[in-house]
């Protein structure tokens, strides 16, 4: 992936997609393969993230008067090169690279970064190197932190000492390996790996699997084979959705944002909609009264951007352009809708009263003492309840009009006993 203005705003929402003021913005784990276009359209940077992608080269950061903070790991650095003219630099993580023992010898590039206090090197091959540290020290007296442990000053006093020694034997190591000493100190080498074409690395073995050994070319090929599966599946799903979608093979096309609730239309039916895809509940109340919708909208989701329409017979909700309609089960009295939002989950919950309270109540009444007579009548003992002597007649009612077939039937509101009691466990209900 390149860097391109579209990314850099994409990232920069934190101050208002602004790219002129931007100080800080984070590009990491975005498969970038080279630096590019940041040190034009992001001159006030003071933080550049850069970790978790495949760049092979520290390269057009020259403009970046300001930056302080760079951090370049898990990526594919060679060498320390380019970064001179970042006069405010003042931390620098290049972890996990790939930086061997040959590029400690472009190390010396840091030594015009006057205030460059902090270096990571961990993860590298040059750390493996048993003078390493002393050797860093001895070349960036500077530091004052060098792979998250503080420099103490008696240790960049011994560095300075056996900084000449260190120098002559990793040159007569690197000689006898064969190394270009002239090409491991260069710091504006162009490497093939800038190429846009790669070759292939790795070796077909015997069971017909192909092995790669870790170096930056590989990760390149990694990244780029991901990221064409990747964009193989999003065309397959798009192209699924537009054969699966729509009448007569015609692709349904992803409705614009709304700007505000669409005009109701009288005489038209209210069709559900669900277009952000939210999760809700509706549901009546646990009092028989009122509907509750409960929607979750997401904790991060500002109130102010939420829009709520209760109507007698529907409610709607618009948030980030996308609309939920649901048709009510019972008229609603909207006067009386109450919204409420929970502050711990987000939560969106609606509480719209009936409009018809009385009717609401009569069906509390009637559930309520057919389940008591019902419970009654089960738990007394004998038959026809001799020990007891109580027998709802709402239940013995219901009972004879089951067996002739009687086709209306009020229910009892308030159950009477045989014999004048009344029930076990009656309440008696509030006027209608």
């Amino acid at each position: 992936m390149r860097v391109t203005e579209a990314l850099l705003v994409r990232r920069a929402e934190h101050n208002e997609r602004n790219l002129t003021t931007l100080e800080e913005i984070g590009l990491h784990g975005q498969g970038i393969e080279r630096i590019e276009l940041i040190n034009q359209l992001c001159r006030h940077l003071r933080i550049l993230y850069l970790q978790s992608n495949v760049i092979c080269k520290i390269e057009q950061l020259h403009r970046l008067k300001e930056l302080e903070v760079l951090n370049l790991a898990l990526n594919n650095i060679l060498r320390v090169q380019n970064l001179q003219r970042c006069e405010s630099l003042r931390r620098l993580d290049l972890t996990a690279n790939f930086i061997d023992k040959a590029g400690l010898l472009s190390l010396h590039s840091l030594q015009e970064n006057e205030h460059l206090e902090e270096l990571l090197l961990l993860g590298n091959p040059c750390a493996a190197w048993p003078g390493y540290r002393t050797y860093v020290l001895g070349t960036l007296p500077r530091l004052q932190r060098l792979d998250a442990e503080p420099v103490l000053p008696s240790e960049r006093i011994a560095a300075a000492r056996q900084l000449p020694a260190l120098h002559a034997q990793l040159l007569g190591e690197l000689a006898a390996e064969g190394v270009d000493l002239e090409e491991a100190a260069q710091v504006e080498d162009d490497s093939l790996l800038d190429a846009e074409f790669i070759p292939e690395t790795g070796i077909v073995g015997e069971d017909g699997e192909l092995r790669r050994p870790w170096c930056p070319a590989t990760r390149i090929l990694d990244q780029r084979e991901d990221e064409a599966r990747e964009a193989a599946a999003a065309q397959q799903k798009r192209a699924d959705q537009e054969r699966a979608a729509g009448l007569f093979g015609e692709p349904e096309l992803e409705p614009p944002l709304r700007v505000g609730l669409p005009e109701v239309v009288e005489g038209e039916p209210i069709l559900q909609k669900n277009e952000g895809k939210w999760e809700y509940r509706l549901e009546e109340s646990s009092d028989g009264r009122s509907i509750q919708l409960d929607v979750a909208m997401g904790r991060y989701l500002d109130t102010s951007a939420i829009q709520a329409d209760v109507q007698p017979f529907f409610v709607r909700l618009l948030a980030k352009g996308r609309l939920l309609q649901l048709a009510l089960p019972a008229e609603v009295s909207p006067d009386a809708a109450v919204a409420q939002r929970s502050r711990t989950t987000g939560n969106l919950l609606i509480t719209m009263p009936l409009a018809d309270q009385q009717a609401a109540l009569r069906a509390m009444a009637a559930t309520a003492g057919s389940s008591r007579c019902a419970a009654g009548a089960e738990n007394a003992p004998g038959v026809g309840n001799r020990a007891g002597e109580s027998l709802c007649v709402g239940g013995l009612r219901s009972k004879l009009a089951a067996q002739q077939g009687a086709a209306e039937m009020l229910p009892a509101l308030v159950s009477v006993a045989e014999d004048g009691g009344s029930c076990d466990g009656d309440l008696e209900l509030p006027p209608l």
